[in-house]
């Protein structure tokens, strides 16, 4: 039986503090350049999502005189696409629904996977045979072939392609925190905290969700990334975000066949959908090796 804090019997509850990150997880987190560049990227990228419409220098939906599959020049660095819009005005106006979208995914995939985790994980038994043998069955089909039938079935736009993605991207977390809260019941804090007459949400509130917040996190991050090229790729086979709202799957879809007379429509786009997806991985990585570091 591993060790921990212990609640002496008639003494107040007092939740189990988390363990502190030593300077080696820190060292490893933020004195690392790449690592640095990669949250600098993925914090502007979170800015423009959140205000990119709005500091777009023109109307993301609007044709302008002369701009059909212009080259990028300086006043529009992007140049335009094949109805005259300017690129970088739909580029960060797009940019809200990918990222937007992809952290919507992610808070929905973790919030269901974590409830079902800890049901399997606390009550364990015939319920947690029967959810796991659930989960299994999930993780039998690639997920973004599922997603794929998922958004097939439901047709494309926003809502139909954040359910078809939030409908795969469960199982992860569920098996993850099953397993920290399988280990994390039989602790002796946690079996005198019952014998104390403490109630299971509680033990769950205060032991057993804490216990695996440190790794959520770290799959939450990287979760990111892949959702982002998820929501790009699935919106590149026409089942995201419908033209002539932007988004950066779509923007790659419609300028695919422009591959050849405006290089640009085609390759530009895909620089944002690269450098985000990096970031967050990066940063994922890096968040890992300190939690790893913090537990060891």
């Amino acid at each position: 039986m591993t060790s921990g804090p212990v609640t002496p019997i008639g003494s107040p509850y007092r939740p189990v503090p988390e363990p502190p990150v030593n300077g080696r997880g820190r060292a490893r987190t933020f004195g690392n350049p790449i690592t640095v560049a990669a949250w600098a990227v993925a914090a502007v990228a979170l800015v423009i999502a959140a205000i990119g419409p709005v500091i777009a220098p023109y109307d993301p939906l609007e044709p302008l005189a002369g701009l059909r599959l212009a080259p990028p020049s300086w006043d529009h660095p992007m140049g335009g696409d094949h109805l005259g819009r300017d690129l970088l005005s739909r580029t960060l106006a797009g940019a809200q629904v990918s990222i937007g979208m992809a952290i919507a995914v992610v808070l929905v995939s973790a919030a269901v996977g974590i409830v079902i985790g800890l049901v399997a994980g606390a009550c364990g038994g015939w319920l947690d045979d029967a959810v796991m043998r659930l989960t299994d069955i999930f993780f039998a089909f690639p997920e973004m072939v599922a997603a794929l039938a998922v958004a097939g079935v439901l047709g494309g736009g926003g809502g139909h392609l954040l359910l078809a993605l939030g409908v795969v991207g469960w199982m992860r977390y569920a098996r993850l925190v099953r397993g920290i809260t399988l280990a994390a019941r039989d602790r002796e804090h946690v079996q005198l905290a019952r014998l104390n007459g403490v109630g299971w949400l509680r033990i769950v509130r205060h032991h057993l969700l804490p216990a695996s917040t440190g790794a959520v996190i770290v799959m939450m991050t990287a979760h990111v990334s892949r959702s982002v090229l998820a929501i790009s790729g699935l919106g590149f086979l026409g089942f995201g975000v419908q033209p002539p709202n932007p988004e950066w799957g779509t923007i790659l879809l419609e300028g695919r066949s422009y591959i050849l007379s405006a290089w640009h429509y085609a390759i530009l786009p895909g620089v944002p959908i690269m450098l985000s997806a990096l970031a967050f991985n990066l940063i994922g990585d890096s968040l890992r090796d300190r939690y790893a570091a913090a537990t060891s």
